[in-house]
């Protein structure tokens, strides 16, 4: 596991609220919760990438990896802050790395990768090159 990155490395973030559901029976923010939260940064990830190509590009981005790394409890009631950026940009995939955080410290990170596929096509499908320079806008300061 890489080491997480300091927050205000991400180029896209997001505020979170805790809500009752998220916890367990033990109290604490239970993985199926953490891993929502990271689902909503790659959503708010994606949105920032098609704000910046021109209007009616088509785009269809699907998850094909996730990964989590539990680091540290989260507790409710409370927020947490979500980070997120562009890590890798590939032939037909972009890679993001995460990081959520509790006042002020790191408690989970996540790898993901999203494969550009079109309607009525199997397969992966080369990404356009608007894609890769607004996507190369959202890059990590430790991007590959």
């Amino acid at each position: 596991m890489r080491p997480p990155l300091p927050f205000d490395a991400y180029p896209c973030e997001r505020e979170i609220s805790l809500i009752f559901a998220d916890i367990d029976r033990i109290g604490h923010v239970n993985n199926v919760a953490i891993a929502r939260f990271f689902e909503e940064g790659r959503v708010t990830l994606n949105r920032m990438i098609e704000g910046l190509l021109p209007a009616g590009t088509p785009l269809r981005m699907l998850l094909a990896h996730v990964d989590i790394d539990y680091l540290a409890e989260v507790t409710y009631p409370g927020e947490v802050r979500l980070g997120i950026g562009v890590h890798r940009i590939g032939r037909t995939s972009i890679a993001h790395r995460a990081g959520l955080f509790q006042n002020g410290k790191p408690v989970a990170v996540s790898r993901s990768v999203d494969v550009h596929t079109v309607a009525g096509e199997s397969g992966a499908v080369p990404l356009s090159e608007e894609y890769r320079a607004a996507a190369r806008k959202l890059l990590l300061p430790d991007a590959a």
